[in-house]
């Protein structure tokens, strides 16, 4: 990729080596398909190489007992049937991506319109999380109220209950030995994920904006204790124990009906081989000529095996309609003047020339053109799959889909309702989300580091090719931008890309002549409390208004909830700290420089965390370190006007109920 530094091109040297350990680890064992005559052992023999209980395999997705007793609990879990030590990514050779729904305020806000949401269902369900305490950023894509989706280990795996973890004895809990504890803490963590555009940069692709620029978010295993077999994996989905531990709460945690729960304990281990789903082993990220990332098989997969489970989540297509908070007054004024609907569950009405935008969510999702119902696949690294054509007549010709989509059996409860037989009103009326499983199967025999493709659908591909060709008839496009230059004058450069080539940061008073692309602000991390019992002033500091605060280093500072917007305005080198006076003729120490920043206040601050309104909050001696590039809201890439918006189609697989069909 032209604009990517040779660090980020490293990374993936650094995972591609990673991969091929991995497989290489996978040959080793036992069960591991080969190309051999003899086709015995149970994961070459086509049934089911991901349900089987192969003996490589570590985690399971499996039913979770006692879940149907406790609202808002989940039915289905992340176990074990190995001790992974401390350090054990979940995922070894690859994360998942990370997606963001933008303006959703009027799909999640406490009123009438969360009865008929399916999405405040995933919500309170713990399958979607808010942007700013999640601790993986996101929250200045929109103006209005954005969550995040994170699929794979982090929409699969249930949340630790934090009602229950304080209620364990301190000292047993800092040993890491008491038994409640190692069941209701969360025992895996991810760092925020990898950001760039996989060789696709706008004006140089159709397909711009039209994937996750935020991939491969890996989850490690943090208990010290590691977690034994039989275990199940706990994530810390509201971030409630991030902050406690990085002392960023303002208040206990007090878990309501509303929350998940922590585990129940240990699964038996010939359970989970008996009945749950393998969920790794068969699949890894890896770079893909044609679209810069894909799914690639780690082991030959046989014709007719499983490759992957896909369990997924339904929800109306109107959902992945959005506007911006903007666009939303709009309507309201229009609708006052117009006597128009809002909200619910009712049509809302759009003032003449306004169109509804789409999440980039909709493209990961399946669907059926004749349906209102979509379906959302979040196992681990199954959104990485790409298009190709089917293999049977009328294909494009090249290269082909190798794996096709089936429904999986074997998590289906059999005292339940078949979610399949319902309708699309009946299915949003279930009191859970949870309840329906898929799998890619192999059409053929895959070979090892083979891209995994499936056909997306004639309905996709058709959109796809009008989608080419205006993209390509645009004179708009292809045209160079200007962001090599690291942000000379007005061309559009993404915050990740100033991160890596802007080194010395320009006060405000040089961005007059040379400013940053209009896209990005710069941000700080910093802490701003104030102390109400002290007559509103802050717990750092007793300073004047203009007078400038030392910016100091704290325990849980570099968490993105203390990244606010600020403006520098003026920057000095390092001092030699054994001397009162620098030598200018020298340099300052390895070239590092110290800014002094006006710090802003984010969008949903606490009131004792906001900067009152009129003071001018200066803060001095700030790291390099301590500063982000941002991009600012709706200038990324999946917010590009005509960037690709279409669900991957079902139409020919014969796998979509036909209970589902309500607009043909």
């Amino acid at each position: 990729m032209h604009r990517l530094k040779t660090s980020r091109r490293s990374s993936s040297f650094t995972i591609a080596f990673a991969i091929l350990l991995f497989v290489a680890s996978l040959a080793s064992e036992d069960e591991v398909c080969t190309n051999r005559d003899d086709d015995s052992s149970s994961a070459c023999d086509g049934s089911s190489a991901v349900s089987d209980s192969p003996s490589w395999c570590r985690l399971y997705l499996a039913a979770r007992p006692n879940s149907s007793n406790r609202s808002h609990s989940r039915q289905y879990g992340i176990y074990t049937v190995k001790h992974l030590p401390r350090g054990t990514p979940l995922t070894p050779t690859s994360g998942d991506i990370l997606l963001h729904l933008i303006d959703v305020d009027h799909l999640l806000n406490n009123n009438n319109t969360q009865q008929s949401s399916q999405l405040s269902k995933w919500y309170q369900h713990g399958f979607l999380v808010d942007a700013i305490t999640s601790g993986y950023g996101g929250n200045y894509e929109g103006k209005g109220r954005v969550v995040s989706v994170l699929p794979g280990v982090g929409m699969l795996a249930a949340s630790s209950s934090s009602s229950s973890a304080a209620a364990t004895n301190s000292n047993d809990r800092n040993s890491g030995r008491n038994s409640n504890d190692r069941n209701n803490r969360p025992n895996v963590w991810a760092k925020i994920p990898t950001t760039d555009e996989a060789n696709h940069p706008r004006n140089y692709s159709p397909l711009a904006g039209s994937f996750a620029l935020n991939y491969n978010l890996t989850y490690v295993v943090n208990h010290p204790m590691g977690i034994e077999g039989g275990g199940e994996v706990l994530v810390d989905r509201e971030g409630w124990f991030r902050r406690q531990a990085l002392g960023l709460n303002n208040e206990s945690k007090n878990d309501d009906s509303s929350s998940e729960s922590g585990s129940d304990g240990n699964m038996n281990i010939q359970q989970l081989h008996q009945s749950g789903i393998c969920l790794e082993g068969n699949i890894h990220l890896s770079i893909s000529t044609s679209t810069g990332r894909g799914a690639f098989a780690s082991r030959l997969l046989k014709k007719g095996s499983a490759v992957a489970p896909v369990p997924v989540l339904s929800l109306p297509r109107e959902e992945l309609r959005y506007l911006r908070t903007q666009e939303w007054k709009k309507v309201d004024k229009w609708r006052r003047e117009n006597n128009g609907s809002r909200g619910g569950g009712d049509e809302v009405i759009l003032p003449p020339g306004m169109k509804w935008r789409h999440q980039l969510m909709l493209n990961y999702c399946f669907g059926h053109s004749n349906s209102s119902v979509l379906l959302f696949p979040y196992g681990p690294l199954v959104n990485y799959v790409n298009h190709a054509p089917s293999s049977e007549p009328g294909g494009e010709g090249g290269v082909t889909a190798n794996i096709g989509i089936r429904w999986s059996e074997k998590l289906n409860k059999a005292n339940d309702l078949d979610p399949r037989t319902m309708s699309p009103s009946e299915l949003w009326k279930r009191p859970s989300p949870e309840g329906l499983v898929m799998e890619y199967f192999a059409l053929r025999d895959i070979q090892p580091n083979e891209e995994i493709l499936i056909a997306y659908g004639s309905v996709w591909s058709k959109a796809w090719a009008k989608h080419e060709k205006q993209w390509k008839d645009d004179p708009n496009n292809k045209k160079i931008d200007g962001a090599n230059a690291g942000g000379h004058g007005n061309d559009y450069s993404p915050a990740y890309i100033m991160e890596d080539v802007i080194s010395n940061l320009r006060t405000a008073e040089e961005q007059l002549l040379f400013p940053y692309p209009k896209n990005i602000f710069t941000a700080c991390f910093y802490s701003y409390r104030r102390d109400e019992s002290k007559g509103g002033a802050t717990s750092t500091t007793k300073r004047t208004l203009n007078e400038a605060t030392p910016w100091t280093m704290s325990r849980g500072l570099f968490d993105m909830m203390n990244l606010r917007p600020c403006k520098v305005i003026s920057r000095e080198p390092a001092k030699d700290r054994f001397t009162s006076e620098y030598n200018d003729r020298q340099g300052p120490p390895s070239g590092k420089m110290f800014y002094t920043a006006i710090i802003q206040n984010r969008p949903g601050l606490p009131e004792n965390e906001q900067i009152p309104k009129g003071e001018k909050h200066i803060v001095s001696g700030i790291p390099r370190e301590a500063f982000r590039f941002v991009d600012k809201s709706y200038t990324s890439d999946e917010h590009l006007e005509g960037a690709f918006r279409q669900n991957i189609g079902l139409e020919e697989t014969g796998v979509f109920p036909e209970a589902w069909l309500d607009l043909s």
